[in-house]
């Protein structure tokens, strides 16, 4: 009895972590943008959009993991929902419902400083931590 007891339960367990496993989301075309721009011009908005594809809602939330933009730079960024001075270390977007895109966009005015320079962010389910994408910024001011 304790035998069959002991898998079920792992049955169960395996089954739960099969099921948060499965993605929620999508990155709609490319994780990568690569962007150029003149010293004297400004980038206005690089976008990469995700779109959820699970039956319900969900909360994407994000974090910047590598940022290598000029401090000359005066940057900032965009989530679904919100937008915020500089690169910040992370934030939550707003609710996702099913089929509903939502984005990570960048806007960059280089103050005449050429250079280049790469933003990353990670971004996953709320409820579903394990399942992550890399949303990456290339620019290069000429």
């Amino acid at each position: 009895m304790k035998k069959i007891f002991f898998y079920n339960f792992l049955l169960l367990c395996f089954s739960f972590v099969s099921g948060q496993s499965k993605p929620t989301f999508a990155v709609v075309g490319s994780a990568v943008n690569k962007e150029s721009v003149l010293k004297n011009k400004k980038l206005d908005i690089s976008k990469i959009k995700v779109e959820n594809i699970s039956d319900g809602p969900i909360y994407l939330v994000w974090e910047t993991i590598y940022n290598s933009f000029p401090k000359e730079w005066d940057c900032s960024m965009c989530q679904h929902g919100a937008c915020q001075i500089g690169i910040p270390k992370g934030s939550v977007f707003n609710k996702l419902n099913a089929d509903q895109q939502g984005f990570i966009a960048i806007h960059v005015i280089p103050a005449n400083k050429t250079g280049s320079g790469t933003v990353k962010f990670k971004i996953y389910d709320k409820a579903n931590p394990e399942y992550a994408k890399v949303l990456t910024f290339e620019v290069e001011v000429l």
